[in-house]
């Protein structure tokens, strides 16, 4: 039986061009991450695996007004960093929107490796990131769209990984406000707890101020038969 043919090594993505560097982020533009959409359906027509991701910020206009736009658009370019570092060299990033970007994973070998792709720049992006004088960390969601389960265009593709992420983000913020109302509650019962030991403590000083007072009448009183004079 012949040997079967190794797989060969997924090709880097080619260098991009001046012209097509967002020059805030450096991620790719729109125009030229359509470009490497468009070659990554080419290829997953032809057999190989294909994915997009999109990545959004949940609530990153509170910051742009809580610090202004020189410090978020320092944290989009660590946000734009920090996905690029967590790539292989045949994926690419480009940045589709204000604070979006979008990820095109090329020759994968499962879709539990774009899983854990997608888990691992959710994990760096969520990281503390320097804001001004303090740190932020922001809120991530990477939703995840394949080719053929997801769509077969560029455009079906991108709005199925879109709409992932949207999803993703309403849970998060589901969960969050769960959370926070647990911690809340378990603030509510801490105080109600700390009131009535409160209360219970006030009580039980009330009474041994009351025994104290009794016990001292009973002194004052006996104190005072004793020196009354005898009777004739």
């Amino acid at each position: 039986m012949a040997d079967k043919a190794p797989t060969p090594e997924p090709k880097p993505a080619a260098a991009a061009a001046p012209a097509d560097i967002d020059r805030l982020t450096g991620a790719l533009t729109r125009q030229a991450l359509d470009k490497a959409a468009d070659a990554a359906i080419v290829a997953a027509a032809e057999g190989e695996l294909v994915a997009f991701g999109y990545i959004g910020l949940d609530g990153f206009g509170l910051l742009k007004e809580e610090y202004g736009s020189v410090v978020t658009d320092h944290l989009l370019r660590e946000t734009a960093t920090r996905i690029a570092e967590c790539l292989r060299p045949q994926d690419v990033v480009g940045r589709v929107e204000r604070d979006e970007f979008m990820v095109v994973f090329r020759a994968l070998t499962s879709k539990f490796e774009t899983l854990a792709l997608a888990s691992k720049l959710r994990t760096s992006i969520a990281e503390p990131m320097r804001a001004g004088k303090t740190e932020e960390r922001l809120a991530p969601s990477c939703g995840i769209a394949q080719y053929p389960a997801n769509g077969k265009t560029v455009a079906e593709l991108r709005a199925a990984a879109a709409k992932s992420m949207l999803t993703l983000q309403v849970a998060l913020r589901s969960a969050s406000v769960a959370t926070a109302q647990e911690a809340v509650n378990r603030a509510r019962r801490a105080v109600e707890a700390a009131a009535t030991a409160l209360e219970e403590a006030e009580a039980a000083f009330e009474e041994t101020v009351a025994i104290a007072a009794a016990a001292e009448d009973a002194e004052q009183a006996a104190a005072a038969a004793g020196t009354e004079p005898a009777a004739s």
